[in-house]
């Protein structure tokens, strides 16, 4: 019986782990972990963020939202790619490079902004932009070919598709100086449905959830007032149970 409320503690510590938080992400740094909380959210799927200081954000869920929340997050292309400057493709402290892997860079760059801005768009959950350029071009006095622009862009179920993809085109073909309308291509695709319970269905079965925890917890505990007040109580009749033997004792 003495030992009754040390076995109940692992009992406890072991119940209030399980309601503890899985890592869905790491080292994410501000921005990624805004996007991320706003879309788990926005789908009813609890999250938390921690800071933990030069390694980033670290966003945790329930584990048996973890699927559900990686699904969600490939549907939107989540996390996001650190916005790409300027200033950190050509530092001022890097070596001279050969002008192919100046153009290289340079439009590898075009392509993560224009993917950038195009997430930015009424409709659209994700989207990857590919530049096809001629490398070679200006080299020996030979012509440059022509610039050709696709886009494969995830959108939302709402949105009317043929209404998006003039709008993609319309932005791609204003965004260089030199590029026929029909050497730009849009790919539109669909996601597909999350397996994930409707909202109010949801919330019941993480109340529903919460509330079995609670009454296990409250178990536990009752179980080892109880133990702690036999326990109390089994001391303080011991004396009394000795004094009553030894004057029977004596008295013999």
């Amino acid at each position: 019986m003495k030992n009754l409320p040390l076995l109940l503690v692992p009992l406890l510590v072991l119940v209030l782990t399980a309601c503890k938080d899985e890592p869905l992400l790491k080292e994410l740094n501000q921005q990624q972990a805004n996007e991320v909380i706003a879309t788990l959210q926005r789908n009813n799927i609890a999250a938390n963020k921690s800071d933990k200081g030069k390694t980033g954000y670290i966003i945790s869920v329930q584990k048996a939202d973890i699927p559900a929340a990686v699904d969600l997050l490939k549907i939107h292309g989540l996390p996001s790619r650190p916005r790409m400057e300027i200033a950190q493709l050509f530092p001022s402290d890097s070596l001279v490079s050969s002008p192919r892997a100046e153009k290289a860079r340079l439009y590898s760059a075009i392509e993560q902004r224009l993917e950038q801005s195009l997430q930015t768009m009424e409709g659209v959950l994700s989207g990857r932009v590919h530049v096809s350029y001629d490398i070679d071009s200006g080299e020996s006095g030979r012509a440059s070919a022509p610039i050709h622009l696709s886009a494969l862009v995830s959108y939302r179920s709402d949105a009317d598709p043929s209404l998006l993809i003039s709008d993609i085109k319309r932005f791609l073909k204003n965004s260089f100086n030199q590029v026929e309308y029909d050497n730009i291509s849009v790919v539109l695709s669909k996601p597909p449905a999350l397996q994930h319970q409707p909202p109010m269905d949801n919330r019941g079965s993480k109340r529903e959830g919460f509330g079995g925890t609670v009454t296990i917890v409250g178990s536990l505990l009752t179980l080892i007032a109880l133990a702690l007040g036999l326990l109390y109580w089994r001391k303080a009749k011991t004396p009394q149970l000795n004094r009553i033997a030894a004057d029977d004792h004596n008295a013999s």
